[in-house]
């Protein structure tokens, strides 16, 4: 009879095995597995790498009465897989530490893809010396949505507005600006806006994280177009 585990088994254990919680057979079984697996050793030493950081993160106190259970049962219900053996109790230091670890590691499963769009957002940052990429809806009188603004943050800064066609705009020439946490404007330059939409924008002399709006003024009076940022 084969007792060595699945993969999926030596994963489920692989947050307490990354604390050096695991005891008993059942760490002494996902050893031998994993002795023999390379894809479930590099998964170990990923999570073993976050628990690191974790346990120095994790409280000095016990977390309150059936937080371990808690966060269990929920990622036990939302995963759809039944519990395939029982839990043993955690010692008082590392309970957030494994709860985090726990959550950390469905995730790690679920958004594969989710990384690899982060891996490539940075080395497209890397290849264009920026350092982050961001956006805001544009707005319209009423809040109704008009559009998206875009602003990068690197050398130079820069900002792109687009403008939907179902925003219906007014046709014409638009001026483009932003303005400061100080309340400085600076006048970028102008864009033609269509009946379908259109878009612009240009770099900026100022850092886009000093940008808390954009501002698109159109023909008309009161035709103004705007995003907000953060500062």
């Amino acid at each position: 009879m084969n007792d060595r585990p699945s993969c999926e088994e030596v994963r489920a254990l692989a947050p307490e095995l990354a604390l050096g919680i695991a005891v008993g057979d059942e760490r002494a079984h996902a050893l031998e597995h994993l002795l023999a697996c390379p894809a479930c050793r590099r998964y170990l030493e990923e999570l073993s790498s976050v628990a690191d950081d974790l346990l120095l993160l994790a409280p000095t106190q016990e977390p309150p009465v059936g937080f371990e259970s808690r966060v269990l049962d929920e990622l036990e219900e939302r995963s759809g897989r039944p519990e395939r053996r029982r839990r043993r109790p955690l010692i008082a230091v590392a309970a957030a530490a494994v709860a985090a670890l726990v959550t950390a590691s469905a995730m790690w499963l679920a958004f594969d893809d989710d990384r690899d769009l982060a891996d490539r957002y940075r080395e497209t940052l890397a290849v264009a010396n920026g350092k982050y990429l961001t956006a805001a809806p544009l707005s319209a009188a009423g809040g109704r949505r008009a559009g998206t603004v875009f602003g990068y943050e690197g050398d130079p800064s820069w900002v792109l507005v687009t403008v939907y066609e179902s925003a219906r705009p007014e046709p014409g020439r638009y001026e483009l600006e932003v303005i400061t946490a100080k309340g400085r404007r600076i006048d970028l330059r102008p864009m033609w806006i269509y009946t379908k939409g259109g878009s612009g924008g240009g770099a900026t002399p100022i850092h886009f994280h000093d940008v808390t709006e954009v501002r698109l003024l159109g023909p008309g009076r009161g035709n103004v177009l705007h995003a907000s940022f953060g500062s």
